[in-house]
């Protein structure tokens, strides 16, 4: 049989199958872009994942595998997780699913003799399932902008720009994810045929902040931002997006109040702005 990889590097027999033991620890996939699952899942997913390696000593890889595939979602931000499941899979004779983990394995890991054994076994996996008649597609995302995040069936497919994946026919879960986005979720049903490419973009969700302006002289005083007149004093809280904008204050014969302010998410930034009266010009200068 195979080996399945640790966070340690340390080996641990089963049944012709070696273990890892993967250390609790931060999804690192989830945590850049959300706050990711609950410590209460974390708990579950690890105690899951060492009762599956337990099995796997004890014999019971079908029992083991479905332990494993249900610490997935927390767990598919490390590459040993897709290790141990293509072992056991391969174990099984899951050849569709040694094709699914083994892309994930390698999405994470690469240029190690790790990567290099299980780059084999996808070989080898898609071998014997084209022999059966099955014949994976070839899916290509573009996706847009960069530092998406998407995934199929809980396998990281892309991090960084375009991503191309083999998806055996059937229908499948597809979910793309950013900080600060709106997430995109859609159901792929693939179909025997040519390769296909689907284009994703993700849009940014604007967060918005208060300003807060008053003035002396408190009246007839014109707020421009960025160079656009927003309102006239007095004037209710302004809700503005957050970003660093140009405040400038206006009233004839005073100097123009010119300030960078820079809003932040849910929170009130307050200007008290004092005008300074217009020099009258000298009678000298007067024709």
């Amino acid at each position: 049989m195979g080996t399945v990889k640790t966070a340690t590097g340390a080996r641990a027999a089963g049944f012709g199958l070696m273990l890892a033991l993967l250390a609790m620890g931060p999804t690192t996939a989830h945590a850049a872009a959300d706050d990711g699952p609950s410590q209460a899942l974390k708990d579950k997913a690890q105690r899951d994942y060492e009762r599956a390696i337990k099995l796997v000593r004890a014999g019971k890889a079908k029992d083991a595998l479905d332990l494993f595939e249900g610490a997935l979602p927390v767990k598919n931000g490390t590459s040993d997780i897709f290790f141990n499941l293509v072992q056991v899979a391969e174990a099984l004779k899951r050849w569709d699913k040694v094709v699914v983990y083994a892309q994930g394995f390698l999405r994470l890991e690469h240029e190690t003799s790790d990567a290099r054994t299980l780059q084999a076994k996808l070989d080898t996996a898609l071998k014997r399932l084209e022999k059966g008649g099955t014949v994976p597609v070839s899916y290509h995302f573009d996706v847009a902008p960069e530092g998406v995040e998407l995934y199929v069936d809980d396998v990281p497919v892309t991090y960084d720009g375009p991503g191309d994946v083999l998806l055996l026919p059937g229908r499948h879960a597809a979910v793309a994810r950013k900080a600060d986005h709106t997430p995109w979720k859609q159901t792929l049903v693939v179909k025997k045929g040519a390769p296909e490419t689907l284009s994703v973009k993700l849009e940014q969700i604007m967060y918005t902040g208060t300003l807060k302006v008053t003035t002396e002289p408190a009246d007839g005083v014109k707020v421009f931002i960025d160079d656009k007149q927003v309102a006239t004093t007095p004037l209710e809280a302004l809700q503005l997006p957050t970003l660093k904008v140009l405040v400038r204050l206006q009233k004839p014969g005073y100097d123009d109040w010119v300030r960078y302010v820079t809003i932040e998410r849910d929170q009130v930034v307050t200007l008290a702005a004092t005008l300074e009266r217009t020099p009258l010009a000298p009678a000298s200068s007067l024709k």
